[in-house]
């Protein structure tokens, strides 16, 4: 059989269109045989691949590219336990799949409440009922979605996606992956086909139900159709359709110029406030956004501003629900409108000062925080190493030395393989065992250069921020990311029982604008003449005991403001 050698069976394949019309190919003899290939029927860049011997050892998938699988051979391919077949998608699906990879933060032996969260998310899009695989030996998982009838691909697979990310679950190759993807668009005359899976229970291949608990389950085919239409039975499809749309419409906005006009950053800014509050730990941001709509296409400002965003704050859907500060939202509401006053301005005006940092400055002020994080991350490790040593606990082999460290370290395995020195049996020269502490605290008697070196003037708006001339970009980037409106933002409902803080949130401010809020923030620090420890305990008083690196965009945008204050403050006295 011709066949094309590719890297892993996700990869999307790009291949000349081809002429997919024809008479249907007869199905297999056996029953189940048939059912399989209902229920799994796009023939196109099928994927194959001889099953390891090893269950560490990933397989070695080929795409068949010169001609579609059939369904007898599909059916034969399941039933050789010397080799796995997987499908891709059509242009309509009666079926999708969430895959956690074994080493997965997400994985049920890592989070507890990872099912629980994944399918809290799922319902509210009128997901009800899904199946539990192992997917191989390896340990990873496959969530399957049953669905009663067929619905467009491409618009299921923006659906999952923006449901899952609404609910702090961004997709990440590795650690959470949803099939059908939202594939890339193709050149003309090329097609863009979705990502392949492996077909479910083949023998010999690791694959078996499994029950909310991980217990193997009957790992028959025909306990897993009657399964199967249980949960197909169980979804509400007219509230599936209804997300559908809904993400589509969202995507459509994602995928505009980003460097967007005025008219559409006015038109996202709406669209945010007319939805209002859809979960908990969303008011910072929606007072933002409300106070930003005032400023720059209202032109309101002081106490009119202030009255606007608590206000419409008020009459935003979800408020009551919703809102856990409502007993200071006029509070709330006069911070905000100061902030905002002082970050954007009315469209069309001159800004209100000319920038008095240069970018040489801030760049050479701003603390490199990813160089910071990966010492956290390998002192942790390094940590996570001397404990198991010193317990006895450290595994010999690879895998399992990775998957304990990881889970204790509490770092992603694409982590772990850019330190093996670190931890690693055969790359690892254990030195005598010593304490390993995380650089998460700096002594408080070394101020850093940031501190050092910045400039005395009051940090506001620069000349290059949002609401200046009438003809220029006035979201730099509304979405670095490729985010819609509101930056990423949940547009999908949010159960009650999600954490009401994620451990990390798109960025709600543009890049080269977050930076002159931190160094807007080292200043102020800097005047204040205060240690390390004093910072961080400023931190956790206003934000409910966070830490520095906790905090998202919104709350650092806050953070300078009450800094601000508080020097003001100490200035009168």
């Amino acid at each position: 059989m011709p066949r094309k050698q590719t890297s892993a069976c996700d990869t999307q394949a790009i291949a000349p269109k081809p002429a997919r019309q024809g008479l249907s190919e007869p199905p297999p003899r056996d029953p189940l045989g048939q059912r399989l290939c209902q229920l799994f029927p796009y023939p196109w860049q099928a994927i194959v691949a001889p099953t390891p011997t090893d269950a560490d050892q990933k397989p070695a998938w080929q795409t068949l590219t010169q001609y579609p699988l059939k369904p007898r051979s599909l059916w034969t391919y399941w039933q050789d336990a010397a080799q796995l077949v997987g499908v891709r998608f059509g242009p309509t699906t009666t079926h999708g799949l969430i895959d956690l990879d074994a080493l997965s933060l997400h994985h049920p032996t890592r989070d507890r409440q990872a099912l629980t969260t994944l399918r809290a998310a799922l319902a509210s899009i009128g997901i009800h009922q899904t199946l539990l695989l192992r997917s191989s030996w390896n340990g990873g998982l496959h969530l399957y979605i049953p669905l009663p009838e067929a619905v467009p691909t491409f618009g299921f697979a923006v659906a999952l996606k923006h449901c899952l990310e609404a609910h702090h679950l961004p997709l990440q190759a590795g650690q959470l992956e949803v099939f059908p993807n939202v594939k890339r668009y193709s050149k003309p005359g090329e097609y863009s086909e979705y990502n392949a899976h492996r077909l479910p229970l083949q023998p010999s291949s690791g694959s078996v139900l499994l029950s909310d608990t991980l217990q193997p389950l009957p790992n028959d085919l025909s306990s897993f159709f009657q399964q199967w239409d249980q949960a197909a039975a169980a979804q509400d499809l007219e509230q599936l359709h209804q997300a559908i749309a809904q993400a589509k419409k969202q995507h459509q906005y994602r995928s505009c110029n980003r460097r967007s006009n005025a008219t559409l950053w006015q038109q996202e800014l709406e669209t945010e406030i007319e939805q209002g509050w859809t979960g908990p730990g969303q008011t910072n941001h929606l007072l933002k956004t409300i106070g930003c709509y005032g400023v720059v296409f209202q032109s309101l400002s002081g106490a009119a501003l202030a009255h606007y965003i608590e206000h419409t704050a008020i009459k935003s859907p979800g408020y009551p629900e919703w809102c856990q500060h409502q007993h200071e939202i006029s509070r709330r509401a006069q911070e905000w409108a100061t902030a905002v006053e002082n970050y954007y301005w009315p469209l069309g005006s001159s800004p209100k000062r000319d920038r008095t940092l240069s970018l040489a400055t801030v760049a050479n002020n701003i603390v490199n925080f990813n160089q910071k994080r990966a010492e956290e991350a390998q002192a942790r490790i390094k940590q996570a190493v001397l404990e198991l040593t010193q317990q006895g606990q450290l595994p010999n082999r690879p895998t399992a030395r990775a998957q304990a460290i990881a889970s204790l370290a509490q770092c992603s395995h694409t982590t772990l393989q850019k330190h093996k020195e670190l931890w690693h049996p055969e790359w690892c020269v254990m030195e005598p065992l010593e304490a390993v502490t995380a650089p998460s605290r700096p002594p408080a008697t070394e101020p850093t250069k940031a501190l050092e070196e910045a400039p005395r003037e009051e940090l506001h708006t620069f000349a290059y921020m949002k609401g200046g001339g009438h003809d220029a970009v006035l979201e730099k980037q509304i979405n670095s990311h490729g985010e819609g409106p509101g930056r990423g933002k949940p547009s999908f409902p949010q159960p009650s029982s999600l954490p009401l803080e994620p451990l990390t949130s798109p960025s709600a401010i543009a890049d080269d604008d977050l930076s002159d809020v931190i160094v807007g923030i080292q200043i102020q620090v800097r005047r204040l003449g205060w240690s390390v420890e004093q910072v961080h305990q400023f931190i956790a008083d206003h934000f409910h005991n966070k830490r520095r690196s906790q905090l998202t965009d919104d709350e650092l945008l806050c953070l300078l403001y009450r800094l601000e204050t508080h020097t003001l403050s100490e200035a009168k006295n």
